[in-house]
C-alpha cells in the first residue's frame, strides 16, 4: 500500500488472541478542535479521530480501548465467557471508517469492559461517547439511551483526584440537563456554583451553563469556542 495522507496504520498484539493486525489511526495533521460541546464533545475541523479510537482485532473480535485496564489474566477468563463466545463473527473494521462503523467498534468495547467489570467511570467515558457518535449521525433516540446510561454510571462512578470529580459533578448535571430532568440538573450545577471547594473553572462552567439554559431559547444546542 502507498503512503496514506489521511491515516497511519496502527500496530496491535491482540491482547486476547495476541494475533497481530494493523488499524487506522488519524494522522495528527489532520484534524483541529474548533470548538466543543456543553457535555464536552469536540467538534473537528478535519477528519474525526474519535472514529478510530478503538482497535478491533479482525481475527477474534476482542475491541480495546486506551482506558481499558483490566486487560489480563482472570478478566479475560469472563471476556472469553461472556463476549467472545457471545459473538457471531468478527468484523474487519481496520481501515476508513463510517460513524457506523465507529459506533460499531464503541459498543464492542462497551460490552468487553461490562464482561471485565471495568470500572463505572470508564463505562460512563464509553457510554458518552457513543452518544456523541449517535449525535453526530443525527439520530436523537439513540444519543439520549446512551447519555442516560452514561449518567447512570457518572452517579456511581467517583475519580482519584479533584478535578476528575468535579468534571463527573459537572456530567451530571449537564446530562440531567439534555435529559430533561430540570431538577437534578439544577441541583447538581447549584452544588458546584455555591460549594467554594470547587475550582473556578468549573464553577464558572456551571454558572454559565445554568445560565444559558434559563435564559437561552435553545439551550441544549450551546457550543463553546474553544478560542
Amino acid at each position: 500500500m502507498g503512503f496514506n495522507i489521511y491515516y497511519y496504520e496502527s500496530n496491535v498484539d491482540c491482547k486476547f488472541c495476541k494475533k497481530h493486525f494493523t488499524t487506522y489511526k488519524v494522522r495528527p495533521n489532520r484534524y483541529k478542535i474548533i470548538e466543543e460541546h456543553t457535555d464536552f464533545m469536540p467538534v473537528y475541523e478535519g477528519l474525526n479521530p474519535l472514529l478510530y479510537e478503538v482497535a478491533v482485532c479482525p481475527h477474534c473480535g476482542y475491541a480495546y480501548h486506551k482506558s481499558m485496564t483490566r486487560t489480563y489474566g482472570p478478566f479475560m477468563l469472563l471476556i472469553n465467557e461472556l463476549y467472545i463466545k457471545e459473538l457471531q463473527k468478527p468484523v474487519n473494521i481496520c481501515q476508513e471508517r463510517t460513524i457506523d462503523d465507529a459506533i460499531v467498534s464503541y459498543k464492542l468495547a462497551y460490552l468487553v469492559s461490562k464482561s471485565s467489570m471495568e470500572e463505572p467511570l470508564l463505562m460512563a467515558n464509553l457510554a458518552l461517547k457513543i452518544a456523541w457518535l449517535y449525535r453526530l449521525k443525527n439520530d436523537p433516540e439513540a444519543e439520549m439511551r446512551y447519555l442516560q446510561s452514561a449518567r447512570e454510571f457518572y452517579s456511581k462512578s467517583f475519580a482519584t483526584n479533584q478535578e476528575g470529580e468535579e468534571r463527573i459533578q459537572f456530567l451530571n448535571a449537564e446530562l440531567s440537563l439534555r435529559l430533561g430532568d430540570i431538577k437534578d440538573a439544577k441541583k447538581g450545577f447549584s452544588r458546584l456554583i455555591s460549594d467554594r471547594s470547587v475550582s473556578n473553572k468549573y464553577r464558572k462552567l456551571a454558572r454559565n451553563r445554568w445560565e444559558n439554559y434559563k435564559y437561552d431559547e435553545n439551550p441544549i444546542n450551546i457550543t463553546e469556542t474553544i478560542n
